[in-house]
C-alpha cells in the first residue's frame, strides 16, 4: 500500500481484524479497511452525548489557549467534523464567530460555499478518520483566509514508533481499535505533511497540531 501522507510505498506492520501499513518514509501508520456508512454512521452518533458542558469548557480552554498565540482575538471559525457541536457551541457562548461543519448535518465540504474565509479551522479527533486525508485538507485550504491556520487534535504515536517492540505495543493501543480510525501520526508524520502542503506545523504535547502557511 502507498502511504496518504507521501505516497511510498508500505510494506505490512500489524494484522487483527484489519490490517496495518507503515510508511517507512514518514512513519504514518494506517490501514485501507473502513467502516461503511451505516455503521461508521452509528459509530460516530453514539459518540455525540457522551460528554458534558464542563467538557467542552476544558477543550475550548485548551484550543484556544493555543489559537491565541495565533491570533488576537480569533476570527471566523470552521468547526470541521463538529458532531453534534458542543465545541461549536462553547465557541459561540465566548463571542466567537463558529460555524459547525458536520457531514452528516450540513453535508461535505466540497460541496459547500461560504460567502468568507475562515481564519481558523478546528477538527478535534477527525484527523485520524480522513481516508482522502489529502483531498480534505485542500478542501480545507480553499475556505481557509491567506493568514488563516489549521489546527487538529489526534493521538500521536511517539510514544511507541520506532522502538524495539513498537508492533507490541500498537497492538495494545486502545486508540486503534477504533473502527473508525484509519491514519496514526507520529511527529515525522506531521513534518512531512506540512512540507508536501507547502505549510508549516507546530506541535503541542502528543495530541495536538497545527498547520500554517509559510510565509511568502
Amino acid at each position: 500500500m502507498n502511504c496518504r501522507i507521501c505516497e511510498t510505498e508500505s510494506p505490512d506492520f500489524y494484522s487483527d481484524i484489519r490490517r496495518f501499513y507503515k510508511c517507512p518514509a514518514c512513519g504514518l501508520i494506517f490501514t485501507e479497511k473502513t467502516a461503511d456508512n451505516a455503521a461508521a454512521e452509528k459509530h460516530y452518533k453514539s459518540q455525540w452525548n457522551n460528554a458534558d458542558a464542563d467538557f467542552w469548557k476544558r477543550q475550548v480552554d485548551g484550543l484556544l489557549g493555543v489559537i491565541h498565540r495565533y491570533q488576537m482575538p480569533v476570527g471566523r471559525l470552521l468547526d470541521f467534523g463538529s458532531g453534534a457541536g458542543g465545541i461549536t457551541k462553547e465557541f459561540q457562548a465566548r463571542g466567537i464567530d463558529a460555524t459547525p461543519l458536520e457531514p452528516m448535518i450540513n453535508g461535505y465540504l466540497k460541496d459547500l460555499n461560504y460567502p468568507d474565509k475562515f481564519d481558523v479551522v478546528v477538527g478535534v479527533e477527525v484527523i485520524e478518520h480522513l481516508p482522502d486525508m489529502r483531498e480534505e485538507l485542500k478542501e480545507i485550504e480553499r475556505v481557509l483566509s491567506t493568514d488563516g491556520i489549521m489546527l487538529f487534535t489526534t493521538v500521536l504515536t511517539d510514544s511507541f514508533i520506532d522502538s524495539v517492540n513498537e508492533v507490541e505495543q500498537f497492538k495494545g493501543w486502545w486508540y486503534k481499535d477504533d473502527p473508525t480510525h484509519v491514519s496514526f501520526f507520529s511527529r515525522k508524520s506531521v513534518f512531512r505533511l506540512a512540507e508536501l502542503m507547502h505549510h508549516a506545523a507546530d506541535i503541542y504535547g502528543t495530541q495536538l497540531f497545527v498547520l500554517r502557511r509559510r510565509p511568502e
